[in-house]
């Protein structure tokens, strides 16, 4: 079930923000998002156009560390295999540290966006506590202007969720333990250059917790269909015409008169 509900953006502890970056322009075309260009080794803050990071907490910085989930220490993380090109987005979050992602997208449609469809894949590259159930939370905001402002609205369908058995506290391969996630948000009113964020926010749950990514990103905007007129109010505006055009025609008339 699609549920949603409106919350302030609020941010406990010391944030750390991406530098200002240019939003991902929104067309007719579906945007998409494999995430590889991310780092494969070390850290970095280098993102995709549009996209950014805003950690929470003691810990919080403004880079990610590359990692294959054998890490356990709360982060932003570039998940993948080691010294693969095929990368993650993702976090891992403690209690020095919540990791938050995500990207903003301005409407260049041509028209007012009214819906949203979404797609990703869920990807699980750290387990820690066996059966520990830990959420990466999906939120948007109309009215923001970074990941840290403005109003977020949960979106919980394009959350994504798990509690992986064992072994515990151990690496897994996040291609191959993923999980598609999809969904529409509709309703919206995205003016022509108007923008909204896309967030995802790791949560803190109790024990050792799971390091989740996504990757294979996909969005498409709908927007408003133009307004055409029915066929009778053509019929009623050319018959208008018509009859201004011959009053014109008598009042002329009667001036020659």
């Amino acid at each position: 079930m699609r549920s949603s509900m409106t919350i302030a953006a609020v941010v406990l502890g010391t944030v750390a923000t991406m530098p200002t970056y240019a939003a991902v322009t929104l067309t007719s075309v579906p945007y998409t998002q494999d995430f590889n260009a991310l780092a494969s080794t070390g850290t970095s803050s280098v993102l995709p156009t549009g996209w950014a990071i805003a950690e929470s907490g003691s810990n919080a910085n403004a880079t990610y560390a590359a990692n294959n989930g054998s890490n356990n220490a709360g982060n932003t993380y570039s998940y993948g295999a080691t010294g693969s090109s095929e990368r993650a987005l993702g976090g891992l979050a403690s209690g020095s540290l919540v990791p938050r992602f995500g990207a903003e997208f301005t409407n260049n449609l041509g028209s007012t966006i009214t819906q949203l469809d979404i797609a990703y894949f869920g990807e699980l590259w750290r387990v820690g506590t066996s059966g520990n159930l830990n959420t990466l939370s999906f939120s948007y905001s109309l009215d923001a202007t970074s990941l840290t402002n403005g109003t977020y609205t949960e979106f919980s369908a394009l959350n994504y969720s798990v509690a992986p058995g064992t072994p515990a506290n151990a690496a897994r391969d996040g291609n191959a333990n993923r999980t598609a996630i999809s969904g529409v948000i509709t309703g919206l009113n995205i003016a022509q250059g108007d923008s909204v964020f896309l967030r995802w926010t790791g949560t803190n749950a109790a024990f050792n917790d799971h390091g989740l990514a996504i990757d294979d990103f996909q969005l498409s905007a709908t927007a408003a269909a133009a307004v055409v007129p029915e066929p009778s109010s053509w019929a009623m505006l050319i018959a208008g015409f018509g009859m201004v055009g011959a009053a014109a025609r008598r009042r002329r008339t009667s001036v020659v008169a």
